[in-house]
C-alpha cells in the first residue's frame, strides 16, 4: 500500500488519499504539494463547492487503487484502468490536476495564492507575472535550456 498517512495532522483519512492521488496525478511529491500552502485549502474547497458524494466516490476509488498497488508500475496501470478510463473519474482527475497546476477550479482561481503557487510555474521554470518577481538582476541569468 502506497498511501501516505497523517498528512498535516488532518484527522480526515480522505485528505491523505487526496494528497496521495494528487501526488500520483501531478508527478509532484506530497512535500512539494504541501509547500504550496494550499493542500487543505484545495481539499476543503472541493468538499464545499463540488458534489461531496462524487468527490468521496473519486477518493474511495483512489483509495482502492492504492491498496491494490504494490509497485509504482502497478500503481500507474491501476490509475489508468480504474480512474482514467472511467469518464466520471477521469473528469474528476482532470479537475484535480488543473487545480494543482493552474490554481483554478472550473475556470476560476481559488484565491490569489492559488495563482502564485500553481505548479505550472515550476514546470516552466518561470514566475507568475505580477505576483512573484524573479529578483534583482535576474535578467542577467541565462534561461534554462529545454531538452525538447
Amino acid at each position: 500500500m502506497i498511501i501516505i498517512n497523517k498528512i498535516l495532522n488532518v484527522d480526515d483519512y480522505y485528505f491523505d488519499v487526496f494528497m496521495s492521488i494528487s501526488e500520483a496525478l501531478t508527478g509532484f511529491s506530497v512535500n512539494e504539494l504541501q509547500s504550496t500552502g494550499l493542500a487543505e485549502t484545495y481539499y476543503n474547497y472541493i468538499l464545499g463547492n463540488f458534489d461531496a458524494a462524487t468527490f468521496v466516490e473519486f477518493l474511495t476509488v483512489s483509495k482502492n487503487v492504492f491498496e491494490s498497488s504494490f509497485s509504482e508500475d502497478q500503481l500507474r496501470n491501476t490509475i489508468a484502468s480504474d480512474i482514467l478510463s472511467d469518464p466520471g473519474m477521469n473528469d474528476m482527475a482532470g479537475k484535480v490536476i488543473t487545480l494543482w497546476y493552474l490554481g483554478t477550479w472550473e475556470g476560476a482561481y481559488i484565491n490569489d495564492l492559488s495563482y502564485k503557487e500553481g505548479l505550472v510555474w515550476n514546470v516552466m521554470h518561470a514566475h507568475p507575472p505580477g505576483a512573484k518577481q524573479p529578483g534583482y538582476k535576474s535578467w542577467g541569468v541565462k534561461p534554462v535550456k529545454s531538452n525538447s
